[in-house]
């Protein structure tokens, strides 16, 4: 566990400056640290997360309902998550088509685990989509965007990892835990991506490793 030489803050994997009063921090010798452009709609795994993140918050709303009687309510909740899916992967299709492939991201893999930050754009996304589902009345949107705005930065120690699924075709990688929740995705570039899968191989040789594409 690494930690900030000034404010002792502890660090993800791979920071290139500390989250809490921002001083410059030295990556270790040997790390992989970059930034790259997240996809999208184009990538199975984000629209997953969506999808997860505010059916989360739709799940939680209908099982109140139900536990108050107004079954008469559920189809009106099933209406609104779907839009909001909707809404969200065409909002997700303009940002990407804006920003030419996505917003930026910072990921990092070490020799004591993998880490993601996301970028500006990511974290602003995250903000107008939490207060138009609050102005709209959308306690699923509101739940969804807040889980998002929770994981704008995350870690996984090497000792988490259960195991990495690789796709080539938008060269990420998808680290899942132990137990199962939270998985982290990195996505590497063009020059770095076999680098990024040899050290997955280097530091985690007991995690299942599949790749595709």
């Amino acid at each position: 566990m690494a930690f900030c030489p000034d404010c002792g803050t502890t660090l993800p994997p791979g920071a290139e400056s500390c989250p809490s009063c921002e001083a410059r921090v030295e990556p270790e010798p040997g790390s992989l640290v970059w930034s790259a452009r997240m996809p999208v709609v184009t990538s199975p795994v984000v629209v997953k997360q969506l999808v997860i993140a505010l059916g989360v918050g739709a799940l939680f709303v209908a099982l109140l309902m139900v536990a108050m009687g107004a079954l008469f309510a559920l189809p009106w909740i099933v209406g609104i998550f779907l839009g909001l899916v909707v809404l969200a992967l065409v909002i997700g299709w303009a940002i990407q088509f804006f920003t030419k492939g996505g917003p930026m991201g910072e990921f990092a893999i070490t020799s004591e685990g993998v880490g993601y930050r996301a970028g500006k754009e990511s974290k602003a996304l995250n903000r107008a989509t939490l207060v138009g589902s609050a102005i709209g009345g959308s306690i699923a949107g509101t739940g969804g965007s807040l889980i998002n705005i929770s994981r704008e930065m995350e870690s996984m120690s090497w000792d988490e990892v259960r195991s990495v699924t690789v796709d080539r075709r938008d060269r990420s990688l998808l680290f899942y835990r132990r137990t199962l929740i939270f998985p982290i995705v990195l996505y590497a570039t063009d020059e770095n991506f076999e680098k990024a899968i040899a050290r997955v191989r280097q530091f985690a040789p007991g995690a299942t490793l599949k790749i595709r594409g």
